[in-house]
């Protein structure tokens, strides 16, 4: 069963990136999965992992600059490892030109969008104030 919810860290795709890159990779799959977006053509479409992928690391990157903990869930352990090194600066204008390139046209987007329920939407717009 899969998991599916309007929070950054409850969908597979964020929990399997989480795992397989984030934990291992650390700042370096942070900033390799922000700047993948953040990078793209605007006509590019970004999948729904490759988004989550981003929605998470911004996620991460927030939790860094704020010390607001309450969005990552079961991720909180592994972020603990991380947390110096997402605190670059250089990170913060890349995680929100990635979320902003995500908002705009990706899968994740859409599957948001198709449906009445807008608490993705809410939780991506806090994000992204966050971000600021």
């Amino acid at each position: 069963m899969g998991a599916w919810g309007h929070g950054s860290f409850e969908n597979d795709s964020a929990l399997d990136w989480t795992e397989n890159a984030f934990r291992p990779g650390g700042a370096a799959a942070v900033e390799a999965a922000l700047r993948y977006a953040a990078e793209s053509a605007e006509d590019a479409y970004i999948d729904v992992d490759e988004a989550s992928a981003v929605v998470a690391a911004a996620e991460f990157v927030a939790a860094a600059r704020d010390g607001d903990l309450s969005n990552l869930g079961a991720a909180q352990n592994v972020f603990a490892t991380h947390r110096q090194s997402l605190s670059s600066p250089q990170l913060l204008p890349l995680a929100r030109r990635a979320l902003e390139r995500v908002l705009r046209r990706s899968e994740l987007q859409e599957l948001w969008s198709e449906g009445k329920d807008k608490s993705w939407l809410k939780e991506m717009s806090n994000l992204l104030a966050r971000l600021r």
